[in-house]
């Protein structure tokens, strides 16, 4: 007998319908007190989309509909997601699962153990553990920074501008003077401070406070002066005065170059009055550190790779090492970049550096002295390459948590 394709779908509604009665008593019960969850419904591909929706709809919230492919989203009692599963009109039902932006907590700073710190310590000493203190500031000497960034917002406090190539100097609040036309100095302040926004990518001290020091321009070359005058102008900070409170607590210096008298007394400078100097060793394979990261006064920073694996371009004989290959930070114009280079090695020491500072300041201790904030990263590094100190790793991989423990742990 030849049956109406009409009365077949009436047929089948009335069916699922039958189906849906035996659900009644239940729906009525869940909505009482049982937890609401949000669920995506597939339909099979022959399922009449509109009708069976409809029937769903008495159940939960529908919330979504995507009727290109046969889906809509609902909230309902969680009691009812499984009954929902077994109706013969539906092909799947998956628990709609939240999904995030890129994640901002890279490989390198998990690496030295930073979320440790942060983990560990803010529930006591709050945004210390990200590095915030009313007196601790890193000055980036460097290329200058992208203050604008939205990873670096509010970061860049203070400048200094000092190109003699070009004539430039300029101290002051005018951040514009000491904008990044070049991206490195970007690349380096968000590795020491990129926020903890939700987006991007986050510093090892997210809340620390930083000094533009600009001493390189656009191709990023300058005079081994103009660093000099960097590291004294940080030294002394905005009021112009060396050894009060606004003084750089941290200098960070991802360039490098030859030995200088001028360069020499302004690095005893800086160590004089308590400022802790970090610098790049530099990336030319040599047998020891480029200049400053030389001098015994600072603390030379080499690079490794996410395997732990040193790279053939990183001078040997640093002190510690830190990732340096291929790491994702903040970038001028507002974007992000990789980079690699012991460059990208040092700001991770320096802003260590100022976590440890923080801390010390937060649980009622003071700073420590460069010799001692020296001791503590080194006796803490994690050990790489053969036992002790070898040519490659220096002392081994800083590590933020063990550098801060053993810090606060301290008189």
């Amino acid at each position: 007998m030849k049956r109406n394709k009409r009365n077949i779908g009436i047929i089948g509604l009335v069916s699922v319908l039958l189906i849906f009665l035996s659900f009644a008593p239940l729906v009525g019960y869940a909505e009482q007190g049982d937890q609401r969850v949000r669920v995506i419904v597939g339909f099979k591909s022959d399922a009449d989309y509109n009708a069976y929706k409809g029937l769903l709809s008495s159940m939960g919230s529908v919330v979504l509909e995507i009727a290109e492919v046969k889906a809509i989203v609902l909230e309902l009692p969680q009691s009812l997601v499984n009954r929902i599963a077994s109706l013969p009109f539906v092909r799947y039902v998956d628990y709609d699962k939240p999904v995030k932006i890129q994640q901002e907590v890279q490989w390198n700073i998990e690496m030295i153990n930073a979320t440790k710190v942060w983990n560990t310590y803010s529930p006591q000493y709050g945004d210390a553990a990200y590095g915030y203190g009313l007196t601790i500031r890193v000055a980036v000497v460097d290329t200058g920074i992208y203050y604008r960034h939205s990873d670096l917002k509010n970061s860049v406090t203070w400048c200094v501008v000092s190109l003699r190539n070009t004539k430039t100097l300029y101290e002051g609040t005018n951040l514009k003077n000491c904008d990044d036309p070049n991206g490195h100095g970007t690349h380096v302040a968000g590795i020491i401070a990129a926020r903890l926004n939700g987006f991007g990518v986050a510093g090892v001290a997210p809340k620390v406070l930083l000094y533009a020091i600009r001493v390189l321009d656009a191709s990023g070359s300058g005079y081994v002066s103009d660093v000099a005058k960097g590291i004294v102008e940080a030294t002394k900070g905005p009021d112009n005065n060396a050894g009060t409170d606004d003084d750089a607590d941290v200098i960070s210096m991802s360039l490098g170059g030859p030995d200088s008298p001028v360069l020499r007394d302004a690095v005893i400078y800086a160590y004089s009055y308590g400022v802790v100097l970090v610098a790049a060793a530099g990336n030319e394979g040599a047998s020891q550190p480029s200049y400053p990261a030389a001098y015994p006064e600072v603390i030379a920073v080499g690079a490794i790779d996410i395997n732990y694996q040193v790279p053939s371009w990183s001078n040997r004989n640093p002190d510690l090492v830190a990732p340096g290959v291929n790491i994702l930070s903040t970038w001028k114009g507002g974007g992000y970049a990789y980079a690699s280079g012991t460059s990208m090695a040092t700001p991770h020491v320096s802003a260590t550096v100022a976590l440890i500072q923080a801390l010390r300041l937060a649980s009622g201790h003071g700073k420590l002295t460069p010799d001692q904030v020296k001791d503590v990263l080194i006796s803490t590094a994690i050990d790489l390459g053969p036992s002790g100190y070898d040519p490659a790793y220096g002392y081994g991989l800083v590590d933020a948590y063990r550098a801060v423990n053993n810090a606060l742990n301290m008189s």
